[in-house]
């Protein structure tokens, strides 16, 4: 056991509970890390494969809950019959702390038996399921490109809950060490392959459904010798593909991620093509229904398109060797300068018990830092001054001082425009970022 576990401690038993595949391979690198050190008790919502996952990577878990759908009298059902379940577990499991993304039934639970609860924010679109969770919640884990009043109006009153991150919330991939075991070539396909992921059906946000995805695969398999590998989420899904000629319909992988194994992820699935980014494959967006803020974003770095035609052709382009490799190192020098919330949660919980634990001494940044801060803090996106003196902790005076010389050296670019002046990092500006952040680990870590 490590020295962190003598002496008295507040959290000694840490229940999480996961309702998607996401969550179970977000949760499952945090329980890996801290298992030595924290008793785990983890409920699982079976939906959509979730079970295989947690069995794959040695999880034990209790099924407590299910999917109410779309209507919403039996989300309402649902709900009530989860938190029925739910209660005389936690009662008996006593846990100090509650890991969640959003579930409103654990958060519930938690607020009412007096247990902290740490959430995650990354979808504004789900209103009253975040209006229900984040007034509950004691601690908010949020990508940086929300606003203060976005999360406001989604009940996430009290900034001092708020731990921010650079990047999507798939940035727990960045350190990840993925199986070698190939999916792809175990299911017996040896060719390129392009993997696809249909609509969320399920879920609230979700409008009527538009065949614009199937008609994108049908072209792919006339013109291209890639195999066209679905995961379906329903079973209309499953039988949709697997109707058409030359398409593999396979059942959902307990890889943290098969998208690292396919040449290119084509799909309607939020959260897999944001994994594709962070790991660097080349990914093609058939989002035709309302964004969230998260894929507004990510709709900067990759393709899209609604035309069955036009995304065809951009998967077709990212088969060749050339741009896969371009794409590949675009994404890297953008994904560099996010954060793993993964880590940053586990060091949150480590702080409770050490509250003096910090690995590095706070001290007057130097020019240097002033100006690799507002670099990392416009990598993602163009921002006004004002947001990157917010994200990069520094004050008018200090940014005006720096913010010309950094543009006339090609390592920030401004756009101006009738809102007023915008900065975004250049590529020059993210390998220069790279670079120090390389050296630094080389000397200090």
């Amino acid at each position: 056991m490590s020295d962190r576990t003598k002496g008295p401690r507040q959290v000694k038993k840490i229940w999480v509970a996961m309702s998607t595949p996401f969550q179970a391979n977000f949760f499952a690198p945090l329980i890996e890390e801290l298992r030595d050190e924290y008793e785990f008790f983890v409920t699982v919502r079976e939906h959509d494969g979730i079970a295989s996952i947690l069995k794959a990577k040695k999880i034990d878990y209790v099924t407590t809950g299910k999917h109410g759908g779309k209507q919403l009298a039996n989300k309402l059902e649902a709900y009530a019959q989860t938190i029925q379940q739910m209660l005389p577990m936690i009662e008996r499991e006593k846990p100090n702390l509650l890991l969640t993304e959003r579930w409103p039934e654990a958060v519930r639970v938690a607020f009412g038996l007096n247990i902290p609860a740490w959430t995650i924010f990354y979808d504004e679109r789900e209103r009253h399921v975040n209006q229900m969770v984040f007034p509950l919640a004691s601690k908010v884990f949020a990508p940086r490109f929300y606003t203060i009043q976005e999360l406001y109006a989604h009940g996430v009153t009290d900034l001092e809950k708020v731990v921010w991150f650079n990047g999507f919330h798939t940035g727990y991939l960045k350190d990840a060490v993925l199986p070698i075991e190939n999916p792809f070539k175990v299911a017996g396909i040896d060719s390129r392959v392009v993997m696809v992921r249909p609509e969320p059906e399920f879920a609230s946000f979700f409008p009527n459904h538009q065949p614009i995805l199937e008609k994108a695969v049908e072209i792919i398999t006339k013109k291209s010798d890639a195999t066209v590998v679905v995961l379906p989420r329903t079973v209309e899904q499953r039988v949709t593909y697997s109707r058409m000629p030359k398409v593999r319909v396979i059942e959902s992988s307990h890889h943290d991620s098969p998208v690292e194994y396919a040449d290119v992820a084509l799909g309607a699935a939020e959260t897999m093509l944001m994994e594709a980014f962070i790991l660097g494959k080349p990914a093609v967006s058939a989002i035709y229904w309302e964004p969230s803020k998260p894929v507004l974003e990510l709709h900067r770095h990759i393709a899209h398109s609604t035309d069955p035609a036009q995304i065809a052709r951009y998967v077709d382009g990212y088969l060749e060797a050339d741009e896969a490799r371009a794409f590949k190192e675009k994404a890297s020098l953008i994904v560099k300068s996010m954060d793993n919330p993964v880590k940053l949660m586990i060091d949150e919980i480590r702080r409770i018990d050490d509250p003096k634990r910090e690995d590095v001494i706070l001290k007057r940044r130097s020019k240097l830092e002033t100006r690799l801060d507002i670099i990392e803090a416009s990598s993602m996106r163009p921002l006004r001054p004002t947001h990157i003196m917010k994200a990069a902790n520094i004050s008018y005076s200090e940014l005006k001082l720096v913010i010309d010389e950094l543009e006339k050296r090609g390592l920030i670019r401004m756009e101006s425009t009738i809102s007023g002046k915008y900065y975004q990092s250049t590529d020059d500006g993210l390998r220069l970022l790279q670079d120090y952040k390389r050296f630094k680990e080389r000397l200090f870590d």
